[in-house]
C-alpha cells in the first residue's frame, strides 16, 4: 500500500548551510538520515491528518528482549487515551525492502511491547499488521483520519513550504503565493506522484540538492526529478535533473526571482561538463498572471525543452 505519509514532509533547520530535521513533539533537532526522515513524515501524518493526540506518541523507546545484552529501541509507540500500546510503528530507509526478515524484527521487538497493531514503513509503502493470539495478520489502519490531503493544503501557505526548505521566505509575497498554488495543486496529485529524497555529493547551490523530487518518467529512457527549494537568503530555485538509462546526464537550476522578473541570467543548464546562461522565462511561463493548473500539468514538458 502507498505510504500515507506521501504528501507529508519533516521540518527543517539550517545551520549553516547543513541541514537538519526538527522533530515538532520532542522540539529537538537531529542529524539529517534517511530513517529519521521518514519517521517525522509520520510525525506530520499523524499530526495533521489524524485525531491522535502529540502526547500519545513515543519516540526510540528501549526494548528490551530476551538474550539480548543490549536493549534496542523501537522507532515510533502510540499510545492509547489511557497510555497503553496501540501501534508499533517500525522505520525503514526508503532503499530498504520490507522484506520477510523486517517483519520478524517488527514482531520480537512487539513482544516486549504489546501493541494490537504493528506498521512496516520506508515512507514509500506502509504494511499494517494486527496481532492476534501471538499471530500478525494483514489489517487496517487503527488511525483515525480527519483530513483529506487536498483539505491539508488549503492550511499550506508560504511559511509552511519555508519551513520545509522549499521557499526561502515566508512571507506571503506576490512570488511566494505563486509558488504555494503550484505546490499545493502538484501535492493534491499524491496518488500520481513518486517522491523521493535525492541527495547529490556535487551542487552548485551553497546549501546543496538534497531535497524531496518528484520523479516522472518520460519516455522509456529518460526520468526527470524536479523539485523547488530554498533557504532564508537566498532566492527560491527550481531545479531539474535528466536522468537517461540510470546515469544523470544534465542538470537544470532555475532562479525563480529573476525568472518571475524575467532576468536574463535566471537559467542555468549543466549538461556534460558545458554550462549555459540564459533568460528561462522564454520557455518557462509559470508566472502569468493568474494560476493555471496545466502549467503544472505540463511543467515536465517545458522543462524538457531546456535541455
Amino acid at each position: 500500500m502507498k505510504s500515507v505519509v506521501t504528501p507529508h514532509f519533516p521540518r527543517i533547520v539550517f545551520e549553516k548551510n547543513e541541514k537538519l530535521l526538527y522533530n515538532p513533539v520532542l522540539k529537538k533537532r537531529f542529524v539529517n538520515r534517511p530513517e529519521e526522515r521518514v519517521r517525522l513524515r509520520w510525525v506530520e501524518y499523524i499530526l495533521n491528518q489524524t485525531d491522535h493526540l502529540k502526547s500519545r506518541i513515543g519516540f526510540e523507546l528501549p526494548v528490551a528482549l530476551p538474550q539480548k545484552e543490549n536493549q534496542l529501541r523501537a522507532d515510533l509507540i502510540l499510545y492509547t487515551r489511557d497510555m497503553k500500546p496501540l501501534a508499533l510503528i517500525e522505520c525503514k530507509a526508503p532503499s530498504v525492502r520490507l522484506s520477510q526478515s523486517v517483519a520478524e524484527q517488527a514482531a520480537r521487538y512487539n513482544t516486549a511491547v504489546g501493541a494490537p497493531y504493528i506498521c512496516l514503513t520506508n515512507g514509500i509503502t506502509d504494511f499494517w499488521f494486527k496481532t492476534d493470539s501471538e499471530k500478525q495478520h494483514s489489517s487496517e489502519s487503527p488511525l483515525n483520519e480527519i483530513a483529506s490531503p487536498d483539505e491539508l493544503n488549503i492550511l499550506r501557505d508560504s511559511a509552511w513550504w519555508a519551513s520545509r526548505g522549499f521557499l526561502s521566505d515566508e512571507s506571503a509575497t506576490p512570488l511566494n503565493k505563486r509558488l504555494v498554488e503550484i505546490m499545493n495543486y502538484a501535492m493534491s496529485l499524491d496518488e500520481e506522484l513518486d517522491i523521493r529524497y535525492l541527495n547529490f555529493k556535487d551542487s552548485p547551490l551553497p546549501y546543496g540538492l538534497n531535497h524531496y523530487f518528484a520523479l516522472l518518467r518520460m519516455d522509456a529512457e529518460y526520468k526527470l526529478a524536479i523539485t523547488i527549494m530554498g533557504k532564508e537568503g537566498e532566492d527560491p530555485i527550481l531545479a531539474a535533473i535528466l536522468n537517461r538509462a540510470g546515469k544523470n546526464e544534465g542538470l537544470l537550476i532555475i532562479n525563480l526571482t529573476k525568472c518571475s522578473m524575467q532576468e536574463a541570467d535566471s537559467g542555468h543548464l549543466l549538461v556534460a561538463g558545458d554550462e549555459s546562461v540564459f533568460p528561462a522565462h522564454n520557455k518557462l511561463p509559470i508566472f502569468t498572471h493568474r494560476f493555471n493548473p496545466s502549467i503544472v500539468d505540463n511543467l515536465p514538458a517545458f522543462l524538457m525543452r531546456f535541455f
